[in-house]
């Protein structure tokens, strides 16, 4: 993400997008979409630190994207109502839900990997749908080099959710809540407690330090159990689903736990 030429594609303009783009500016690429209930909005050289802190500070009043796009001079931005970015660019790197579950359908998912899609990582709940998470899936099992990062996966109001449960060769399978890409947050409500119960006040740059830690060790887990217990044979260029390496990182801790605890079987 170093590059301006990296083109990164974000929904969203709440807390978790406006701050994955200010992350995303730091680090050197181009943030070219957000978006909101109203619409999506593109801008064509990219937004700007200024942007995104103008749209921070509008959102706060209860404005809209649409509404700050014709306050804005020149044709930089465009905007276009009841849309989201996925379809909306023509070239992406990086795809970064940002605002609400199921964001991402199956026919956007086709779309982004069209699009030269390398990384989409779910800074929302539940950002992709099925259909959509089996379209990255199967591109990276075919080795086109797209990775599907999962965010957190609340359970469904129904235990009996699909989603959640199946029969495989008669077994009842439970596919377990993960929380891997979008664990930011979690991590930082962490960080604030230990503040707190020891009085302190770190900087935001030893914040940023500890949590950039945090994600690296996120990723290394859910990418070892991947390439480890995905049942997958990585010939070629094929990656290890991150997908099925979070699931089982996620069994695993829980497991580790529950050991330790006294509570096992």
């Amino acid at each position: 993400m170093n590059l301006p030429s990296t083109i990164v594609a974000i929904s969203g303009s709440g807390n978790v997008s406006q701050f994955t783009a200010l992350k995303v500016l730091e680090l050197g690429a181009t943030v070219k979409s957000l978006s909101d209930s109203k619409g999506s909005l593109i801008a064509s050289k990219g937004f700007t630190k200024n942007d995104i802190l103008s749209i921070g500070q509008l959102k706060l009043k209860g404005g809209t994207l649409e509404s700050w796009a014709g306050n804005q001079s020149g044709d930089r931005f465009t905007y276009h109502a009841g849309k989201r970015p996925w379809t909306l660019l023509s070239l992406v790197h990086h795809a970064l839900p940002g605002a609400t579950q199921n964001e991402v359908s199956g026919e956007e998912a086709e779309a982004l990997v069209a699009a030269g899609v390398r990384i989409i990582a779910e800074g929302s709940n539940m950002g992709c749908t099925e259909e959509a998470i089996k379209v990255f899936e199967k591109a990276r099992r075919d080795g086109k080099g797209v990775w599907y990062a999962p965010g957190s996966k609340p359970l469904s109001s129904s235990p009996s959710s699909s989603r959640y449960c199946s029969v495989t060769d008669g077994l009842l399978m439970l596919n377990l809540p993960t929380e891997a890409a979008n664990c930011g947050g979690v991590a930082v409500s962490g960080l604030e407690m230990a503040q707190n119960s020891q009085r302190l006040a770190w900087t935001t740059e030893e914040v940023d330090s500890r949590l950039k830690s945090i994600m690296a060790e996120a990723y290394t887990q859910c990418l070892n159990a991947g390439a480890k217990w995905s049942g997958e044979k990585l010939i070629g260029d094929v990656l290890p689903s991150l997908l099925a390496g979070a699931n089982v990182a996620g069994f695993i801790k829980v497991a580790d736990a529950m050991r330790e605890q006294g509570d096992w079987w």
